[in-house]
């Protein structure tokens, strides 16, 4: 990281980051029209598949000549290669671009996964074991660490 100082001899960080309201609105307008183009593209294309596959397209990017469809697993990406010679007569016919081939791309659903922290405790038998053997210990610190241990045991199970 460069440090550098301003006309009044404050050392000040060089950041290499542009913050999004720096850029020049033209620049994030032009993203926005290419996000509402490819959103109306795939509603257009959504309503030409039969409903049980529409609602498993999940995203459409085109770029050059070639339209990219999401969908969430590859069961529905396979029956809606059936659909490609469709998807692109459509599009054509309805002037919303020239394409020469439509790829299928999956995107799998995350599922969070619940972790159940469930805390493993040893018998009320095994932890009067641990105190009764702390007990006949001839070593110190082993008898006070198998009587902590035996006393902690103890009050988290009871």
């Amino acid at each position: 990281m460069k440090y550098f100082l301003d006309d009044d001899s404050v050392a000040y960080k060089k950041s290499f980051f542009k913050p999004v309201l720096n850029y020049d609105q033209k620049i994030i307008a032009n993203y926005q029209y290419q996000i509402d183009i490819q959103s109306k593209l795939l509603q257009k294309i959504k309503s030409i598949l039969p409903n049980h596959l529409s609602i498993h397209v999940l995203f459409c990017v085109a770029s050059e000549k070639k339209l990219s469809l999401y969908t969430d697993s590859a069961i529905w990406s396979s029956q809606l290669r059936f659909y490609h010679r469709t998807i692109l007569q459509t599009v054509s016919e309805r002037n919303l671009g020239y394409f020469e081939t439509v790829q299928f791309k999956i995107i799998p659903q995350t599922n969070e996964i619940e972790e159940k922290k469930t805390k493993n405790y040893p018998s009320i038998e095994n932890i009067e074991f641990i105190i009764n053997s702390a007990e006949g210990q001839d070593n110190e610190k082993l008898k006070n660490a198998l009587n902590k241990l035996g006393n902690t045991l103890k009050n988290k199970v009871l």
